[in-house]
C-alpha cells in the first residue's frame, strides 16, 4: 500500500510475481525505506528462487533467498559430473555464472544423461554419461564452460555448501552483487 496519496508515492512492499534475472533499480526507488521487495530470481542454470530485499534509507537494498523446494534433480555426492551440480549447488553456480544457460536431457530408455551449457559468446559444453560409464566432456568456444562450472562448484564446497537461504543479494546505486553467509562476503557481481 502506498505511504502517500500522490502518483509518486512510495510503497511499503513491492511484490514482483514474474521471475526476473536481476533486481530492477526502479523497484528500489519506488519502495519506502524499511519496505520490502519480493521477487523470484532466476538464473540460466537454475529455476527461480524467491528473494526478499529490505530497502534502506540510502537507496541500498539487501536480502536473502528463500529455502529451495524439494527438487526432483538427482544428486551424486562428491561428484557433480553426472548431471552437474544440483539443488543448492546449482543455484550457487547460477548466481556466480549468470550468463551460462543449462539444459538437461535424459534418455529414459538407455539411461543416458546429457548436460548442455551455452553462453552468449558462443562457448558451449556438452557432458554425456551413459548409465554406468564415466562422463564424456566436450567444450568449444573461447571459454571452457564446464571448467567454470566445476570451479564454481568447488568454491561452493569451500564455502561450506551454503544453502539458498544462506545466499543473498545487495543492490546499491552503483553496484549489485550476490553473497554467501553475509553481505560482506561477495561471490559475484551481477548485471
Amino acid at each position: 500500500m502506498p505511504v502517500g496519496k500522490s502518483p509518486l508515492a512510495l510503497y511499503d512492499q513491492t511484490v514482483i510475481r514474474r521471475p526476473a534475472a536481476t533486481v530492477d533499480p526502479a523497484w528500489i526507488a519506488r519502495t519506502a525505506p524499511g519496505g520490502h521487495i519480493s521477487v523470484p530470481i532466476r538464473t540460466g542454470y537454475h529455476p527461480a528462487v524467491p528473494l526478499t530485499l529490505t530497502v534502506q534509507h540510502n537507496g541500498v537494498a539487501s536480502g536473502r533467498f528463500s529455502p529451495l523446494p524439494i527438487s526432483a534433480l538427482p544428486w551424486e555426492p562428491g561428484c557433480p559430473c553426472g548431471l552437474g551440480p544440483a539443488d543448492d549447488a546449482a543455484f550457487f553456480v547460477g548466481l556466480t555464472l549468470p550468463d551460462i544457460r543449462r539444459f538437461l536431457l535424459h534418455d529414459g530408455a538407455s539411461g543416458t544423461h546429457a548436460l548442455w551449457l551455452t553462453s552468449p559468446d558462443g562457448s558451449w559444453a556438452e557432458v554425456t554419461r551413459p548409465h554406468g560409464v564415466a562422463p564424456r566432456i566436450l567444450q568449444g568456444g573461447d571459454r571452457r564452460l564446464w571448467d567454470e562450472v566445476m570451479q564454481a562448484w568447488r568454491r561452493w564446497e569451500r564455502l561450506g555448501r551454503p544453502r539458498s537461504e544462506q545466499l543473498g543479494v545487495t543492490v546499491t546505486p552503483s553496484a549489485r552483487w550476490s553473497w554467501a553467509h553475509e553481505s560482506t562476503m561477495p561471490i559475484a557481481s551481477l548485471r
